[in-house]
């Protein structure tokens, strides 16, 4: 009896062990995105180029996720509709001492809209395709709408945005992969220089995290 009972104690305390373990595993991370970048319009022209260089921390701020840079272009080709593309170096922290590298490149198709004159309501239509020589190529959909508000005389801007991402590799049947969730502001520093501040929380199976990001950005 006694040793039925041992047992028993012991399956509840294992049962309570794998669910603590479980529950450590499903916990989000807290990690931090840092941009820097510029961008360049070309004056009646519909032409913007822009670049930029972002670090991402990871394991609740305490190593590095990874480093990256960018060069994307874009233009306006109706008041309501803007249209670009874009190419991402990735190095990548896998694992502690190892590092691997992601080539991405990606095509967008914005489409905006003014609502009652301060409101800015878009839907952003990305394809974005991922070159990893250590992994398979990652094929995304990313569909972005979001709300923005501008504030008069003051050139502050909140915002808040929703993104689900759809895979198109053979096999994932366009299935959701990942939702980000994102609210921020963007603001003037001081003389061409423009800021941004957000929280995201991006939802994706095994890797929940939360996310503080900073921004700046040069205007020429």
């Amino acid at each position: 009896m006694r040793k039925r009972f041992n047992i028993h104690c012991m399956a509840a305390v294992l049962a309570i062990l794998a669910g603590t373990l479980a529950a450590r595993a499903q916990r989000p991370d807290f990690t931090s995105w840092l941009n820097l970048g510029a961008e360049y319009e070309l004056k009646r022209s519909g032409f913007t180029l822009e670049s930029g260089m972002e670090w991402r921390t990871e394991d609740h701020f305490r190593q590095t996720d990874r480093v990256g840079v960018s060069v994307d272009g874009a233009y306006e080709v109706c008041p309501w509709l803007e249209v670009g593309t874009g190419y991402e170096l990735h190095v990548r922290n896998l694992d502690g001492d190892d590092w691997g590298v992601r080539h991405r490149y990606r095509l967008q198709a914005t489409f905006s809209v003014r609502v009652a004159r301060r409101w800015k309501l878009s839907l952003r239509e990305r394809f974005q395709h991922t070159l990893d020589a250590r992994d398979d190529d990652e094929l995304r959909l990313r569909s972005r709408l979001k709300l923005a508000y501008d504030i008069p005389h003051s050139g502050i801007e909140p915002y808040a945005s929703v993104e689900m991402y759809n895979g198109l590799a053979r096999g994932e049947h366009f299935r959701q992969t990942r939702m980000r969730y994102r609210g921020g502001v963007e603001f003037p520093i001081v003389g061409r220089w423009e800021g941004e501040l957000f929280y995201l929380y991006q939802d994706e199976r095994g890797k929940r995290k939360h996310v503080l990001g900073v921004g700046c950005v040069y205007k020429f």
